[in-house]
């Protein structure tokens, strides 16, 4: 499966308006779309930072839903549009709206993604799934740029920390698999979803 992500900007008392055209006008009209599996939509309040998260089937389909993604979100400055191939998926829980999740940004080499995800898988995601509050974790890689995304899915702040007191050191070591110094890290709050009752095709 694949991502594509969209960052915008928005003044603070703006972001819930923008949050919910996404939801009420965007979401509605991608759904329909060949090889849709879901979205999510994600808030900064601290900060006015949104992102619309739409899943896909195939790259196929990814690159098709660039013609119904929207390119304009009213109050809002889009900031990039990232695509990402998801080479982890795990889920123990339903998603729920206000669930936070930590999102890890690393700009490595693009030999080294590969590594990188191994080392997710058999080092780090085991470790988390074992703090209290854990949900999910989603990792995906842009193979071009060597430029990765780890989220993780808590249910409460005080989840959330205890899980980088016990992956901290790892996640540098993470970091350093995929070729790059360090990991940018941001806290968002889940304000809806849309998934798909089951993985569809893309046709």
């Amino acid at each position: 499966m694949f991502i594509r992500g969209m960052r915008m900007q928005t003044p603070i008392d703006k972001l819930d308006e923008a949050i919910e055209y996404l939801q009420k006008q965007v979401v509605p009209r991608i759904r329909t779309a060949p090889g849709y599996f879901g979205a999510v939509l994600l808030a900064d309040h601290k900060t006015g930072s949104g992102i619309e998260i739409t899943y896909w089937v195939t790259a196929k389909a990814l690159s098709a839903s660039e013609r119904v993604a929207t390119k304009t979100v009213p109050g809002a400055h889009i900031l990039n549009v990232e695509k990402y191939e998801i080479v982890i998926l795990d889920r123990d829980k339903a998603p729920k709206p206000g669930e936070l999740v930590h999102v890890n940004t690393i700009s490595g080499e693009p030999l080294r993604v590969d590594v990188a995800a191994v080392f997710m898988r058999d080092k780090i995601l085991p470790l988390l799934k074992s703090v209290k509050g854990y949900r999910a974790a989603v990792m995906g890689v842009d193979r071009p740029t060597g430029r990765c995304t780890v989220s993780t899915v808590w249910d409460a702040l005080t989840d959330l920390d205890a899980s980088d007191g016990k992956v901290s050191a790892l996640s540098k070591e993470a970091a350093h698999a995929a070729g790059a110094a360090d990991v940018q890290i941001e806290i968002f709050e889940a304000r809806a979803f849309d998934f798909t009752p089951a993985i569809p095709s893309e046709s």
